[in-house]
């Protein structure tokens, strides 16, 4: 015990300088792992000497790191999405598997290693993919749910990959009841599963969260931990295995918020652990007798990855542009595969040497894997210039018409400007790479097409050139940005609007040629903000100058406050809707030691001036030759458009473009 906690000191105080200096220099982390475990362990400087310390290591760190991965993972998900997961995880599996045991057949390897490296080069790291998709904001993206759901394919495969490897090592004696035996095996796991996680599972937590403390509902955790990693082991598979499953009968359960929020600050520990003693279990002795020969290996295992992965996408209907981009990510060799690699070690399918090999490849395959996926969509940009033609012999409505809106993404913030710009008979098309929203707007009654709208020849087909207004609504900041550029370009006099995820991001959206970018993490707080001052009755012209301030300060886009999408649902009746609100009045204010028959409120606003409070005072219907002084608080009433115009009015002073609003209204 001793020695393992030394081992684990040892890993940290290694790791944590590593990986700052890593995150300095805005590479991967995953990679600063990598680097530390061939630093300190047995083959590098030996800080970590022991080879079964390694291993015990190893073991402990994917453990602890599927268990969070299975408790991320949602079966519900998985199950809505079980068609896309199937189509494009079946494909990507297979056809990696085949090539590439055709590749190391070719190569004079026997039957039973070709079968084991085609199984274990087709799985992509979970791990590192996940952990990639979160720090880049991407799981929502497309691209990122495929990837996720061949993730999940993939990892549910594992369990009978873990019964048919060991299999191969006597694979001339090897019968159909055999594999018979291992496919039930594999089925009775799933069914175990589904079973605990549905039924038995979820009734002993609310008794124990019921009747215990905190401590209890930990405890629980445990219990399902080891008591599944018990059960694993006894039918065939690996601890590891068993943590994974663990984790997902626990995702399914209403306390899976609560266990992740108990264990998720320990996440990146579990990280550390595991990729560092990957990375000590390298021999780089192995690698300086054949270096080409490993590197050219490495770069072939990922091509194939990417070129079946990319494939595999395209044959289920995903578009070009998307479908290298999840090639690219699902490129790398996966952690399952390294537990894989042991137990084909262990049953003697692989020699000492290839497994050394094979774990030199993955590793060269995971280093290689974060910056592959930085670069994915600008490569995906570049080479897809000519991306999805329009339908040769149809014409768009959207060509047919001018002064529209084209909406790109029919996301939430698509779907709700969506039903408002019908509500209000404002013409629009709406364009999405994902078929399943293109159909859920055509359900909706809304006009709109599948196509990629980084190309040119999309944007023509949704009339880019007759449109009033683009609006834009994607994950994706590269295609974001060129969406905008190529939008600015074929319409130079288009208004543009962007959503997008982050304030930094609103300066490169802004260069590309957007003329208001909304980042949602800065909104959300300024709504917030708003409501609370709104809710203890500060006059609105107050909130606004603090909205104004903070977007001043945060971003320079933005010059007025945005309707909520509960809001936008009710369009019409939101701007004709009457309602109270004060107005404080400052120094700086235009209305400040004017009389109200010099201000002509209700004439120039059509905004009614019902009181006004003066030290503490109300004043209702003041007379015509009342003057107005700071910090009196007038109470206006009126329409919203009435009550902007009028605060606009008291703050600044009357304006040809406002009087004339006023006369419409």
């Amino acid at each position: 015990m001793a020695q393992l906690i030394q081992d684990l000191t040892i890993l940290l105080l290694v790791s944590l300088p590593i990986t700052v200096l890593f995150h300095r220099f805005k590479l991967p982390t995953v990679v600063g792992f990598l680097v530390t475990g061939m630093l300190i362990g047995p083959h590098g400087l030996g800080l970590i000497g022991d080879l079964e310390s390694v291993e015990h290591l190893a073991e402990i760190g994917v453990i602890l790191l599927l268990f969070i991965i299975g408790l991320e993972f949602s079966l519900s998900q998985m199950l809505k999405q079980l068609g896309r997961i199937v189509g494009t995880g079946g494909l990507q599996l297979g056809l990696t598997a085949v090539v590439c045991f055709f590749l190391f057949s070719a190569m004079s390897f026997p039957v039973n290693q070709s079968v084991a490296l085609g199984l274990l080069i087709a799985l992509s790291s979970t791990a590192i993919l996940l952990n990639m998709l979160n720090e880049r904001v991407e799981l929502d993206t497309l691209h990122g749910r495929i990837a996720v759901g061949v993730l999940l394919f993939q990892d549910v495969c594992v369990v009978p990959f873990m019964l048919v490897v060991p299999l191969l090592a006597k694979i001339e004696t090897i019968s159909g009841w055999s594999f018979l035996w291992a496919f039930l095996k594999a089925v009775g796991a799933v069914g175990g599963v589904f079973f605990l996680s549905r039924l038995l599972v979820p009734r002993a937590l609310g008794r124990i969260v019921q009747v215990g403390k905190r401590e209890h509902l930990t405890l629980f955790v445990i219990f399902i931990i080891l008591g599944t990693g018990w059960v694993s082991h006894q039918i065939g598979l690996t601890l590891a295995m068993g943590a994974f499953i663990a984790g997902l009968i626990l995702s399914e359960t209403e306390y899976n918020h609560q266990i992740i929020l108990d264990i998720l600050p320990l996440k990146e520990y579990f990280v550390s652990v595991f990729f560092t003693s990957v990375g000590m279990l390298m021999q780089v002795e192995v690698f300086l007798e054949q270096p080409g020969f490993l590197l050219m290996l490495a770069a072939v295992v990922i091509a194939v990855k990417a070129v079946m992965a990319f494939v595999a996408a395209l044959l289920a209907g995903t578009a070009p542009r998307i479908a290298f981009i999840v090639g690219i990510r699902l490129a790398q060799v996966g952690e399952f595969s390294l537990i894989l690699a042991a137990v084909a070690l262990e049953t003697g399918v692989f020699d000492s040497r290839l497994y050394q090999q094979f774990l030199i490849v993955s590793i060269l395959s995971m280093i290689v894997a974060p910056f592959l996926i930085q670069v994915s969509s600008s490569l995906s940009l570049r080479l897809f210039k000519g991306g999805l033609a329009a339908d040769s012999g149809t014409q768009s409505k959207a060509t047919q018409v001018s002064d529209h809106v084209i909406v790109v993404g029919y996301d939430t913030v698509g779907q709700n400007l969506s039903k408002v710009l019908r509500e209000v008979q404002i013409p629009f098309t709406v364009v999405d790479l994902d078929g399943q929203q293109i159909k859920r707007a055509l359900v909706e009654q809304c006009h709109g097409f599948y196509g990629d709208a980084t190309q040119r020849s999309t944007l023509l087909r949704a009339g880019i050139r007759q449109a009033k207004m683009l609006v834009v609504s994607i994950q994706e900041l590269k295609a974001l940005e060129q969406v905008v550029r190529l939008a600015r370009q074929l319409n130079p006099n288009l208004y543009i609007l962007v959503k997008t995820r982050l304030a930094s991001e609103v300066e490169s959206l802004t260069q590309a040629g957007a003329d208001l970018v909304i980042p949602a993490e800065f909104e959300t707080s300024i709504e917030i903000f708003s409501r609370v001052l709104r809710e203890f009755g500060m006059p609105h012209n107050v909130i606004e100058q603090q909205v104004e301030l903070m977007r001043l300060e945060g971003y320079r886009m933005l010059r007025g406050l945005s309707l909520n999408m509960d809001s936008l649902a009710n369009f019409s009746t939101y701007l004709t809707a009457s309602l109270s609100r004060s107005f404080l009045v400052l120094e700086g204010s235009w209305a400040n030691g004017k009389t109200l028959r010099q201000i002509e409120l209700k004439t120039k606003t059509g905004a009614t001036l019902i009181a006004v409070v003066r030290n503490q005072e109300a004043q209702p219907n003041p007379i015509a030759d009342f003057t107005i002084e700071v910090r009196d608080v007038l109470i206006l009433f009126g329409s919203h458009a009435q009550l902007d115009q009028a605060h606009r009015l008291l703050q600044d002073g009357p304006s040809t473009k406002s009087e004339s609003r006023a006369r419409v209204n």
